[in-house]
């Protein structure tokens, strides 16, 4: 059975055509597209939605699922209108009867069903990833890191061990932390930085990103710097050096790398902690997962820079990466895979 997962989110969208056979993932091919929904033409989403299925496959699917996090973004006034504007825009590209929408339940409804109650539907992508990661590590806290936020989720005997259902729970139980690889903006995860041995403020403009301190560091590369710079211009080593002077008002004339390079050092320190924060008060809530030999699975761009360095600085001993259990190059379209294979399971014991 072919099933393409879908999440659509309010900067990538994100598709996985996976192929399952005798109940295992035998192959799966994916793409990312770059949309930041706010700044498009938000009725062009069927176009991209065709865009991205014609890359993908030769034959038609079997089934199709969907989730999403978009209906967050700023292109929408509310979730409800965001919800149905991204469920509309399935229905005006693929048959309504293959496309099944995934709840925070945990449950598939028609998009009909969906567009009926949007916040069962709204921001459900992490209850696929943890589906899918309970299936071959029963028991681990998940630390999903995209390009802008975290996911800390535990999972228990297969299943997810919480009682958080939207992204407002989910932030104050520490299982949401608003910070990401590439879009975290600098004041977001700082106040002040060290400047000649003494701490100084730093600007609350939009001058530089995460991105431009992990490109800096060498923690990602250009082509995984997927999103717009703070400034419009390239997304190269210079242009993220220059972007970050800015931060503390000054420029690469006033700076030398050196320097620029320990102030994106302290950064880099800073947004650790916010993660190992959430970490810790997300098992300070359960004893089951306090113990440091308790499996910690990584995903998501930031699976190794940030959530296995913070894991690790923790005290964390067995780090487990979302590739090595899929078999493939999945981490960063982890939601869709997973949906995918949800979806099947589903179908399947349906026909039983």
């Amino acid at each position: 059975m072919k099933i393409i997962g879908w999440d659509v989110g309010g900067v990538n969208i994100k598709a996985a055509l996976v192929e399952i056979e005798n109940e295992k993932i035998e192959s799966f091919k994916v793409q990312s597209k770059f949309y930041p929904m706010w700044l498009k033409e938000r009725q062009k989403l069927p176009e991209i939605l065709s865009s991205i299925y014609s890359t993908m496959v030769l034959a038609k699917p079997d089934l199709i699922a969907i989730t999403m996090t978009a209906e967050l973004s700023d292109a929408f006034y509310t979730k409800r209108e965001g919800v149905n504007h991204i469920l509309n825009s399935f229905k005006k590209v693929f048959s309504e009867k293959k496309c099944h929408v995934l709840t925070v339940d945990g449950n598939f409804i028609s998009i009909s069903q969906a567009i009926n109650a949007p916040l069962s539907v709204a921001a459900s992508n992490w209850v696929a990833t943890c589906y899918l990661v309970g299936q071959y590590v029963s028991n681990c806290i998940l630390i999903d890191i995209g390009s802008t936020t975290t996911d800390i989720i535990p999972i228990i005997e297969g299943q997810i061990a919480t009682e958080s259902k939207t992204d407002l729970d989910r932030l104050i139980a520490g299982e949401l932390v608003y910070t990401g690889s590439l879009r975290a903006t600098i004041p977001s995860i700082v106040r002040t930085v060290e400047i000649k041995s003494k701490p100084c403020r730093i600007s609350f403009e939009k001058f530089a990103l995460a991105a431009d301190v992990h490109l800096i560091l060498g923690n990602i590369t250009r082509n995984e710097y997927n999103c717009d710079t703070a400034d419009g211009r390239d997304n190269d080593s210079e242009n993220s050096y220059a972007r970050l002077a800015r931060i503390v008002c000054a420029d690469i004339e006033m700076f030398s790398k050196e320097e620029i390079q320990n102030i994106a050092k302290e950064i880099y320190g800073k947004q650790l902690e916010q993660i190992k924060e959430g970490l810790l008060q997300v098992t300070n809530n359960n004893e089951a997962i306090q113990d440091l030999d308790f499996p910690i699975v990584v995903t998501g761009l930031g699976k190794d820079f940030l959530a296995r360095k913070a894991a690790e600085e923790l005290g964390y001993k067995n780090v487990i990466d979302f590739d090595s259990l899929i078999g493939g190059k999945g981490a960063l379209v982890a939601p869709s895979i997973s949906i995918a294979k949800m979806l099947y399971d589903t179908f399947k014991n349906n026909q039983k």
